[in-house]
This record gives structure tokens, C-alpha cells and sequence, in this order.
């Protein structure tokens, strides 16, 4: 039987993180990691079965534990509830806005209060660039509305 030295461990070590460069997906690299370290503790225990228990263990509590960081990392954002769906979104001049005064318009099937900077007439197309408490902020768009 063959009995794996430190040096055996390291250069499969070696190995893996190489395969991590060409696979990527950042898993391969911690049976890398975990084969360098049992290659220096193969310096100072002798016996393969517990070389061969302490990669096995180690590569399985690195892989485990990248996976539950890199969960919390990348934690999709959530969707936009309420008013803040509204961001970016275009709709169109249902009473004329004047300011300091409010119109109405209309966004994703729903009527909301509106002011400008600008004076914006019926059935222009504007754009929300602000919720401010119970009525919106729009500016108009670039398209004109039909």
C-alpha cells in the first residue's frame, strides 16, 4: 500500500487549486486548501488512514462552510413592495400638473397625486423619480403619449 508523504498531499494540493482556475466555481479550491494543510500534519502523523480522516474532514467543513457564506453573500435582493414598485416606472398625465400644484396621473393601472418642477400637460407621458409620502415626484419622459 501506498503511503502518502507531505509531499504527496502538497502536490495534490497544488493540484486542485490549478483545477480551481480552470473549473471555476470556487469548491475544487477548498479540497486544495484542505490537501496542503494535511500535507504539513503529515510532517508530524504518520499513519494514511488519519491523513486520509483529516482531508476528508477538513475539505468537508471548508466546502460547507464557503457554501453557507457564499448564501448569505449573495442574498437575491427582495422585490420593491409599495410605493417603492414605482421607481423608473412610466405612466401618463391624467390632470395637468402645474407647479407648486398637484395633478394626477396614471401608473401601472393605478391613480396617484403628482408634482413637477415643470409644468406637464394632460396625456404626456412622465416618468417617476420620487415617492414623496402619498403622492409622486415625475418629470417627463422622452416619449410623447398618443
Amino acid at each position: 500500500m501506498i503511503r502518502p508523504g507531505p509531499a504527496f498531499w502538497i502536490i495534490v494540493g497544488l493540484i486542485f487549486v490549478a483545477l480551481e482556475m480552470v473549473v471555476p466555481g470556487f469548491v475544487i479550491i477548498w479540497f486544495g486548501v484542505a490537501a496542503v494543510l494535511t500535507g504539513i500534519l503529515a510532517i508530524f502523523v504518520h499513519n494514511s488512514f488519519v491523513q486520509l480522516a483529516i482531508f476528508a474532514g477538513l475539505s468537508g467543513v471548508m466546502v460547507l462552510c464557503s457554501q453557507l457564506i457564499s448564501r448569505r453573500l449573495t442574498k437575491p435582493e427582495p422585490e420593491p413592495v409599495g410605493a417603492n414598485r414605482l421607481f423608473g416606472v412610466e405612466g401618463v398625465v391624467l390632470q395637468a400638473i402645474s407647479p407648486p400644484g398637484y395633478g394626477r396621473v396614471k401608473v401601472i393601472g393605478e391613480e396617484w397625486r403628482a408634482t413637477s418642477k415643470e409644468a406637464i400637460p394632460n396625456g404626456r407621458t412622465v416618468k417617476v423619480i420620487e415617492v414623496e409620502g402619498t403622492h409622486l415626484v415625475v418629470e417627463p419622459s422622452e416619449e410623447r403619449s398618443k
